[in-house]
Formats: structure tokens, sequence, C-alpha cells
């Protein structure tokens, strides 16, 4: 107030000084008085007061014409146990420029160098999804009805991936027979896998053009282009070990591999229902079951949301794919119907899915167990490729088998129990990773002296037939039925999910309860 007061007093000498001028030029006349002429009598105290009050409405007015706008910033801090702090913090951009551009993959692509594996690194920020326009919460008008729909995002608790964590992975690897040599077998397969990734997040199948041929027994020429396939297959191995992108020594290849499956989908509507289109001219429904499967994995063990559009719209597309006999076959809602082998992927996907709290209609699941139906002889005990079989037919059989119990047959039922002891008196057939892949899922389920003897046999086999030294160290090649032509980086895949089978699902039949079911 005082420099205000400094300010306005000039001014008021000035105007006294005009006044006096005036008196002085005017003395020999009579003054008329001042519209405030009582002021010549009024004590010095009175004036003084007067001024003050003046100054003060002065000041009163600048501030009314000139208003100061103020932020008010909300900060709480607890003083006693009344609630918790409330810290500060700061959102961090995501450089757009980490993004890489990632080439259409209907294209061929020259890989002609070789890389080192990537070093781990911490990354704590979601997956950028941006590539595709889809939301979570679009689907609840377009999904079929709650009380027809086999679950909700929070109706089941997501128990089934803890099998994968450390603690658990012990103790299953006890119980159901894995040891020390196939976890270092796993390891190794991990670390060949991650050294043939390319720049941009994807793997192929011919693998040794990554390399530059320091490994071998790459794919048909044919099969070179189903990047989404190979990805995806390469990729189950880390999710089966319990390698994610946010956790584990292979986060940033986990993180590479997810980004180029998601980017490289096509998003579209379907039958009323948004997707997102996994599927290749060379790898057909085959690549986008197993990138579903992928998705869904790594979405049930992180809960990471960026993760949820893309897997729903993934599931969505198989629900919109289904043949009209329940089945699935090569190409979309194939005229031809299904065959089991295709069915086998896409119903994993469903499961893998319904673990992650995704929705998966019933009416779905209930179409494939038709597919089931028209395909199984003996019974319910042995399954055929797409019509039944008068013999038992060793990969069907197995693939059919799970799919039963994922669908919910019990452990006691007569038809289930029949085929195992069919599958394990065929046993291990070392021509037949694809068979022994799904036959050690089916086994490993129900347990007992059929699996201890069929795992035995078939870990130690897959470990001493490891490749041991040179580029190809961690990775297997072999001849097999079913994956003729697609190299080392789909056999080396299949071995190690085969590895991973003690821990890789917890045990459907140890305590099983509805919810280890697709509930109809």
């Amino acid at each position: 107030m005082s420099s205000t007061t400094e300010q306005l007093r000039p001014e008021l000498d000035i105007q006294r000084t005009d006044l006096k001028v005036v008196e002085d030029d005017n003395n020999d006349e009579l003054y008329a008085p001042s519209r405030f002429g009582f002021l010549d009598d009024a004590p010095a105290w009175l004036i003084s007061t007067l001024l003050h009050v003046g100054i003060l409405l002065a000041l009163g007015l600048v501030s009314l014409s000139d208003p100061v706008r103020m932020v008010n910033v909300l900060s709480a801090t607890a003083t006693g146990e009344e609630g918790p702090e409330i810290e500060e913090f700061s959102i961090e951009q995501i450089d757009p420029g980490e993004m890489e551009v990632v080439e259409d993959a209907s294209e061929p692509v020259e890989m002609t160098e070789s890389f080192d594996m990537a070093e781990p690194i911490p990354l704590d920020v979601p997956l950028d999804i941006a590539a595709v326009p889809l939301d979570v919460s679009d689907f609840a008008s377009e999904m079929a009805s709650t009380e027809a729909t086999l679950q909700t995002l929070a109706s089941v608790q997501t128990s089934a991936m803890d099998s994968r964590s450390d603690k658990m992975k012990k103790k299953l690897l006890r119980e159901y027979g894995g040891n020390s040599a196939s976890e270092a077998a796993v390891t190794n397969a991990l670390k060949w896998i991650s050294l043939h990734q390319m720049r941009d997040g994807r793997w192929t199948f011919a693998h040794n053009l990554v390399c530059n041929n320091r490994c071998g027994n790459g794919c048909e020429e044919k099969r070179s282009t189903a990047f989404n396939g190979a990805t995806a297959m390469a990729l189950l191995p880390f999710l089966g070990a319990g390698q994610t992108h946010k956790s584990g020594d292979f986060q940033s290849v986990v993180r590479r591999g997810l980004k180029y499956l998601i980017r490289s989908g096509r998003p579209g509507v379907k039958s009323g229902l948004p997707v997102l289109d996994l599927s290749e001219r060379d790898g057909n429904m085959y690549s986008h079951g197993l990138a579903t499967i992928a998705l869904s994995e790594a979405y049930a063990m992180t809960e990471d949301p960026t993760l949820a559009a893309p897997t729903q719209a993934a599931i969505n597309y198989i629900v919109a794919a289904q043949c009209r006999d329940g089945g699935w076959r090569y190409a979309f809602q194939d005229a031809r119907g299904g065959d089991t082998s295709v069915v086998g992927w896409q119903i994993m996907a469903l499961k893998s899915g319904y673990m992650g709290h995704l929705t998966v209609p019933p009416q779905t699941i209930m179409g494939s167990m038709r597919f089931l139906d028209k395909v199984q002889s003996n019974g319910g005990a042995w399954y055929g490729y797409a019509r039944p079989e008068p013999e038992l037919r060793p990969a069907t059989t197995a693939v059919g088998l799970l799919c039963r119990m994922y669908t919910g047959w019990d452990i006691n039922n007569r038809a289930l129990q029949k085929g195992v002891e069919g599958l394990a008196k065929i046993g291990v057939l070392k021509n037949d990773i694809y068979y022994n892949y799904y036959a050690a899922q089916v086994l490993r389920q129900t347990g007992g002296p059929q699996w201890e003897k069929f795992n035995t046999e078939l870990r130690d086999w897959l470990v001493d037939t490891q490749a041991k030294e040179g580029g190809a160290k961690g990775s297997w090649f072999f001849r097999s039925n079913h994956v003729s032509g697609a190299g080392r980086l789909c056999i080396t895949s299949f071995a190690t999910m085969i590895l991973e089978v003690y821990y890789r699902h917890m045990p459907l039949y140890a305590e099983q309860t509805e919810e280890d079911e697709f509930p109809l």
C-alpha cells in the first residue's frame, strides 16, 4: 500500500499546486467556493483518513478490473491412518521413433544379415497397438447376451497360468517328470530361437536366411512367408517357460514378437463382430490359431490391457470362421467343413482366451463338439481327419482327445480312458513330433504309469538329440510326419513345448472344479 500511496501522492501535489496558482492569480477577486470547500476547515487527521480510504477504494477497483486467473491444485497427504498418501506422478511420453515400420507380410523379405541376441532390458510401458483401432467396450453390443456367453472379464479367477511361475514350475517339474536336464534343454532352445528373430520382431521358417546358414535345415520355399505362423511358433516356447513382455530374461524378444503379430493382423468386421485376421496365404487358419494362442497366453499371463482388444478380436475371427459342421479348415468358413488338425489349434486358442477371461460364445464350443462327434469312432476313443476312421489314427486321435478334455470330458469318461490306452500302446513316435506334442499333453493330464513310461522315453530322447554345438546349438531337426518341410525352427518349437509340458498348463484333473471346463 505504501508504494501505491507514493505513486498517487505526486498527482495530489500537482492538484494542490494548481489550486494555489489560481488563488494567486485571482487574489483581487472573491474566490468561488469549491465543491469540497468544507475540507478547508477540516482537521488534518480527517483529511488523512479520507485520503487513505480513497486509496483503498482505488486499489479495489484496480483488482476488479484485472482479475488474476487462479489454478487450484488438489493434493493430499495422510497425517495418520485416515487414508493413503497421494504421491506425485508423471506420465512419460513414448518416443514414436522406437516403433519400427513393418513391411506387408505378404511380400518376400530379404534376410541376409545375422544378428546377436538383444540384451534384456526392463520394459514397463504397455504394448503399442495403435495400428489396431479396437476397443473392448465396443464389443458389448455386438457379442452374444450375457446369459449366452461362457464368461465375462470378471467372472472367473486367473489361475490357469500360475503353473509358469518359478515356484510352481519347480513343484510341477518334480511331480510330473521333468528334471534339470530337460530344463537346461529348454533354456538353450530359447537362446537359439531368440537368435533367429528378425529386426522387426518376426520369425520365418526359413531361419537359415537369418543366420547366414550357420545352421541348416530350412523350410520349403512355400512356407517361408508364413510369418505369422512362424512368429507364433517361436513365441509359444517363451510364454510356456513363463517369459513375457513384462518379465523374464527375454522381455524384448517377446515384446517385439507380440508387436509384430498385432501389426500384421487385419482388423475388420465379420458376422457382426470386430475381428483381427491373422491368417495368411501360406499358413491359413493354422497361422491364425497359433497367433491367437500366443496373444491369449500373453494376455492371460500379464493382464496387460493393451492386449485385450486385439486378442478378443482374434478370438472373434475364430468364432466367425467356424464351418457349418462346427469345425475349422484352411479357409474362412471353408465349404468343405472342418479337419481335426486345424480344429485342435482353434480350440486351444479359445481355451487360452477363456483362461484370460475373454469372451467365447458357448455356441462356438458346442459346434466344435458336434464336429468331434462327426469324426469320432470306437465310441469316441478314436478320431479321424475329416471323417471317422476304422483304425486308430495316432495324431488326429491325440488332437481329438485333448479337445475332449478341454470341452469337459471327465477323467473317468470311458471313451477317454480307451483313447489314452491306445496312445500309451503306440508310445513315442520318433518320426512324428506333431503326434508326440499332442499325445504328451493328453497323457500328462491323465498321469499314472502310462505317462511316466511315455515321458521318460520322450524326455530323454529329446535331451539327447538336441544340437550341442555350432550355430544349431540348442535346436532340433529330424524328419517328421505332419510338419514336413517346416524346417528346424518348427521342430525346435514343438520339442521345446514338449519339454515344458510339466508346467505349461495347470493339471486339469488334479483338483477339478467347474471353472476348469468350458461352461455350456
